[in-house]
């Protein structure tokens, strides 16, 4: 059964409540620390040390011979003394483990000045969330437990990062363009995105005030250190996510899910510029309910589009924004325009 991270989030809590983990001195500092980074709300940046460190203690375990399923499982409270070959894996275990799992391979991206966001990044052997992918024989458990691989390489999460911090500077400078409306080359921006053949000057005015208050919820959720990128692991293995770069699913939780076409090369943007304007749409379905009237490559001139439509259109604010901070050349722009 799919279900989102908030869910499952839900359920790290609950493994990181549990009286049952580990007595053991340092693994019960660590388990403060993780209860005081798992916020109801979501991941505390001021505790994001304690991901590092529960990384490190795991490697300094394992140079000593306990690879990282006996270490969890330690941390877990079990210490499989007596254990038989069909052990199983209870609910009530998966949930402890599935909290400490989740949190060893939990990083907080690139973090300078205002920028604070997370990265999710199971193993790819996981096709549900760890309290459910753990349950069952404890030797797939174990299995699952000990690897050590990451959904998203040290490269990719550098990406997800930068793009993050590329798209916090395009919705700034959108900003500029949109709360000084009346400046030529401003006016001429806003329009060229959001106003058709139809349009009064009045209309673009109004335009860019309403761009503005909504650039500003994104500017907020960039920096609030809440933001979290994972892919959706309980639909692996499926083709639910087939072709899709990235996606919104109304989680309470402040989630964007990315899947394997965000790296792809299958767009007029290319790299750093094309993961930011993901990035940047997403949010705006998070944050401001847009729509997905038209992409890019299937025409948002606001004249095929419609004004109205426009100002409801993901693609048309992520355009936008990456127009304002020059990240367009105009043979780019032209095209877009064309289309």
């Amino acid at each position: 059964m799919t279900s989102r991270f908030s869910e499952a989030y839900v359920e790290v809590l609950a493994g990181l409540a549990s009286k049952k983990l580990s007595s053991d001195k340092t693994w019960q500092t660590l388990i403060t620390r993780a209860r005081k980074l798992a916020g109801q709300h979501g991941f505390e940046v001021s505790e994001a040390s304690l991901v590092e460190d529960l990384r490190k203690y795991l490697e300094k375990a394992e140079a000593k011979g306990a690879n990282e399923a006996v270490s969890l499982l330690a941390g877990a409270g079990e210490e499989l003394s007596g254990t038989g070959a069909g052990a199983m894996v209870c609910d009530d275990l998966a949930r402890r483990l599935g909290a400490l799992k989740t949190l060893r391979h939990t990083y907080l991206l690139k973090r300078f000045g205002s920028h604070k966001v997370w990265c999710l990044s199971l193993p790819p052997s996981f096709t549900d969330w760890p309290h459910e992918a753990l349950k069952g024989g404890l030797g797939g458990a174990t299995a699952k437990l000990a690897d050590k691989g990451d959904r998203f390489t040290l490269e990719q999460r550098k990406h997800l990062g930068n793009a993050s911090q590329e798209g916090l500077k395009w919705v700034h400078k959108a900003m500029s363009v949109s709360s000084s409306p009346k400046k030529k080359a401003n006016f001429e921006l806003v329009a060229r995105w959001f106003a058709d053949r139809n349009s009064k000057d009045a209309d673009v005015l109004a335009v860019a005030e309403k761009l503005n208050a909504g650039l500003k919820k994104l500017s907020s959720k960039l920096k609030s250190g809440r933001l979290i990128y994972t892919d959706s692991v309980s639909e692996r293995g499926t083709t639910a996510n087939q072709s899709t770069e990235a996606f919104v699913w109304g989680d309470p939780l402040d989630v964007v899910y990315i899947e394997e076409e965000f790296f792809g090369s299958r767009n007029t943007l290319t790299g750093l510029t094309n993961w930011a304007r993901i990035v940047v749409h997403e949010l705006t379905h998070r944050e401001l309910k847009t729509e997905d009237h038209a992409y890019e490559h299937q025409g948002i001139n606001p004249n095929k589009l419609t004004a109205a439509k426009a100002v409801e259109n993901a693609d048309s604010w992520a355009w936008f924004c990456a127009d304002c901070a020059g990240a367009l050349t105009e043979g780019v722009i032209k095209n877009a325009m064309d289309r």
